[in-house]
């Protein structure tokens, strides 16, 4: 004889969709998705600025993230006399190409170290120099830096990924929806440059703790009827049907490398120095 929880379960089953979901990106999610950060470039972590360099030393133990692609290391070019910008006739500043030093990373920070000008019009011997700044739309200011790369650190970025596959994580777990077959949420390694066919990057961090975030997910899905009441899908046995196990595969996540990326020899790599 057939339990009233039989009953559920067969019902349940033929209610939801086993087919998979094509396009991630047509999946609803919150509006607070819209203020979650996603890295679109490498992370280091300064350490090692010895105090002989009095200004760049207040960048040790902050985290700096390398000049994406889209940005050029020029700087505004300044008038010696008046120490103001110069612009062209129609008002527009003029740039001038910096040189890199070599084994030297032009970096990204908020940190404002008070550079005088003197320090501001070369590079040192020792690597270290200051470019330019970059005004952010949210009126925020980032200050390019340059730092020798035996002072930069990798960041091991993670990510929260919405996929319609099932992905080899650190954490992750299927969701069964009324309509749109499974979504999974992992927590992966994330690259900047790569590319995730068939997942959708929600937000990076340099922590597994995604609590937050995922819970702001499902809260959204099961009030927009997207995805089954978690708790009314719990069996005695304490199998849930609205959930499905994932790949976990990553073990032992290390946010920091422990050794500069100046520091690392590896086979076929190219030169980390960047103009």
């Amino acid at each position: 004889m057939s339990t009233l929880e039989d009953v559920f379960v067969q019902e349940f089953r033929q209610a939801v969709s086993n087919v998979g979901f094509k396009n991630i990106y047509k999946i609803p999610v919150p509006g607070c998705c819209n203020n979650w950060s996603v890295s679109g470039t490498e992370l280091f972590l300064v350490k090692g600025i010895s105090d002989a360099e009095q200004y760049f030393n207040k960048l040790n133990s902050t985290v700096v993230k390398k000049l994406p692609a889209n940005y050029v290391a020029k700087r505004r070019v300044v008038d010696k006399t008046t120490r103001g910008y110069k612009v062209d006739k129609e008002g527009k500043f003029i740039y001038e190409d910096y040189t890199v030093p070599q084994g030297s990373i032009v970096v990204l920070s908020p940190v404002q170290i008070g550079l005088p000008y003197k320090g501001y019009t070369s590079a040192t011997k020792s690597g270290f120099g200051y470019i330019d700044f970059v005004e952010k739309n949210a009126g925020d200011v980032e200050y390019m830096y340059v730092i020798p790369n035996t002072c930069l650190y990798q960041i091991n970025q993670l990510a929260l990924a919405m996929s319609v596959t099932n992905m080899k994580n650190y954490y992750g777990r299927g969701y069964v929806t009324w309509q749109h077959g499974t979504i999974f949420l992992h927590i992966i390694p994330y690259k900047p440059n790569a590319k995730y066919v068939g997942s959708r990057i929600l937000a990076t961090k340099y922590t597994l703790d995604f609590k937050e975030e995922i819970k702001a997910l499902l809260d959204f899905w099961q009030y927009a009827g997207i995805i089954p009441n978690l708790q009314l899908c719990t069996l005695f046995d304490g199998t849930n049907l609205a959930l499905k196990p994932t790949n976990t595969g990553y073990t032992g996540y290390v946010p920091v490398d422990n050794i500069a990326i100046g520091d690392k020899v590896v086979y076929g790599e190219d030169d980390q120095s960047q103009n």
